[in-house]
């Protein structure tokens, strides 16, 4: 058994909310979530020696969603922060919990070398999974540059290029903006993803996204996917 399905099977914590209303509460309904999740694999070369999962509630009574929270850690001492910043936190959350119908609450924002949220439906099925790190933006510059190079000699890009003729310059370069989990992307390793920009009006932009495989080596394409987004600023 994986570290994420034990987590999930034999060491899944309820947010008190969820607990409250019985939901995930046998083993069957464990292994229903684990078995609906999608493989984490671990950023680019290193080994999560601990895995913790917690099914938070959606601030509703009764829920209509729940979300899987996955935290993974490179080392023993990282887990150790997150649970004394979880033991700080359901300090908070008992002080508050004293009727049903007072908010408490939840378990975002825990520290975690590698941390998940997963969209849950009520029956447990998964809806969608990302990878909510902060550093996940943090992307360096040898990489970045090495992508963005493979992208602008990418067929893809120029087909993109050649949909948009009138593209305004002030829109700047292609810019590798993110690191991409395979649990987001469907590729089997973590990727780059790279932008590129058609247009935006100071609130919406929209543009293209690329994804780069630094693995995939010539003649194969290391841009393994791309598509169309649009983005709202905040």
């Amino acid at each position: 058994m994986d570290s994420v399905r034990s987590a999930v099977v034999e060491g899944l914590r309820h947010h008190p909310r969820v607990a409250q209303q019985g939901l995930a509460g046998n083993r069957a309904a464990r292994e229903r979530l684990a078995d609906a999740l999608p493989r984490l694999v671990p950023f680019r070369g290193r080994t999560l020696v601990q895995v913790v999962a917690l099914l938070d509630w959606d601030h509703r009574l009764p829920s209509k969603a729940l979300t899987l929270r996955v935290h993974g850690f490179y080392q023993a001492e990282a887990a150790q922060r997150f649970e004394q910043a979880l033991a700080q936190r359901n300090e908070e959350i008992k002080k508050r919990d004293l009727f049903p119908e007072f908010d408490v609450p939840d378990w975002a924002d825990l520290p975690g070398d590698e941390s998940y949220d997963a969209d849950v439906a009520i029956d447990l099925s998964v809806e969608a999974m990302r990878l909510v790190s902060p550093w996940r933006r943090e992307v360096d510059p040898e990489s970045g540059e090495a992508a963005v190079t493979a992208v602008r000699t990418a067929a893809a890009f120029a087909r993109a290029k050649a949909a948009h003729p009138a593209r305004p310059n002030n829109l700047g370069d292609l810019e590798a903006v993110a690191w991409m989990p395979p649990c987001e992307s469907g590729h089997e390793r973590w990727t780059l993803d790279v932008w590129w920009l058609t247009a935006f009006d100071g609130r919406i932009g929209k543009g293209w996204s690329f994804l780069v495989d630094a693995e995939v080596a010539p003649p194969g394409d290391p841009v393994v996917a791309h598509r169309e987004f649009t983005v709202r600023t905040s």
